[in-house]
């Protein structure tokens, strides 16, 4: 029987998946603008001012336009 905790481990994604706005396009190079902080140049399609997700440097998909609250603890 295989150890549980890799079972687990394989399940999780390696990569995170994260939430920023589209603030250039070059060709198939995209600029995004991430809700924690920092840009990254990803390879994907997408209009500037869209919401999308990131994982590593490829766009997943759209994200829905929502507000976002920075809470500092």
């Amino acid at each position: 029987m295989a150890n549980p905790y890799k079972r687990l481990l394989a399940l999780m994604p390696t990569t995170p998946r994260q939430v920023g706005e589209v603030i250039s396009i070059s060709g198939s190079r995209v600029r995004v603008d991430l809700v924690g902080g920092g840009v990254r140049t990803c390879q994907g399609v997408a209009e500037v001012g869209s919401m999308v997700y990131v994982e590593g440097d490829q766009i997943i998909g759209e994200a829905p336009s929502l507000p976002v609250v920075m809470i500092e603890v």
